[in-house]
């Protein structure tokens, strides 16, 4: 993925902490990106920080959703999944959610992710988020739906929020990849990147 956008930034932004969980990681970010034009490109979960992205960034030109949660200022993770939240809520221990991969009836990973070296790094980088976090409201800041958006949809988990994307008039491309493709398969993802269109902010 590198190789076919060098000028793409990766950003570890540190997990989410208290009491800031939203801005707190957005400014994070913002402190390594934000000194000239970019486009923000999230993954999964990281759907929810968009408005808190958009509202502490001077030069975001718009967001490429990823098979990723929509934003949902106003409202706590805990409401947008309650079944997931009351399920992940008995998996805590120390008062922290268990991996990623640990979060279903069995581990995805191995299906997801045959190469073993590929997978055990992959594994060993998940966090552990804290239990709280899934309480925190999202900033109801709306800063993020006046930019131009288009969304990716890697695996039929996310359908609904490629429908909703298509709802909001926004550009979107399906791929039959799968949720962890950008690992799997980098090449691939960066090529369906690559010159996505973007929505019109007024769509």
């Amino acid at each position: 993925m590198a190789r076919a956008t060098p000028d793409a930034v990766a950003v570890d932004y540190g997990g989410v902490a208290g009491p800031g969980w939203y801005a707190g990681a957005a400014e994070r970010i913002n402190s390594r990106v934000d000194t000239a034009p970019w486009t923000a490109v999230l993954h999964s979960g990281a759907g929810g920080f968009a408005p808190a992205l958009a509202a502490s960034a001077a030069r975001l030109t718009g967001f490429i959703f990823v098979d990723a949660v929509l934003p949902y200022p106003g409202r706590c993770w805990r409401e947008t999944a309650p079944e997931l939240a009351r399920r992940l809520a008995g998996l805590t221990t120390d008062s922290l959610l268990p991996p990623w991969n640990q979060w279903f009836g069995h581990d995805p990973t191995p299906q997801l992710l045959p190469d073993g070296a590929t997978r055990d790094a992959f594994i060993s980088d998940l966090p552990r988020v804290p239990l709280a976090f899934l309480e925190a409201v999202c900033p109801d800041q709306r800063q993020w739906e006046r930019l131009p958006a288009v969304y990716l949809q890697l695996s039929k988990a996310y359908a609904f929020e490629t429908a909703e994307a298509e709802r909001r008039g926004w550009p979107v491309r399906r791929a039959a990849l799968h949720h962890l493709a950008m690992v799997s398969d980098p090449d691939k993802v960066a090529a369906l990147l690559i010159d996505l269109p973007m929505s019109s902010p007024d769509a």
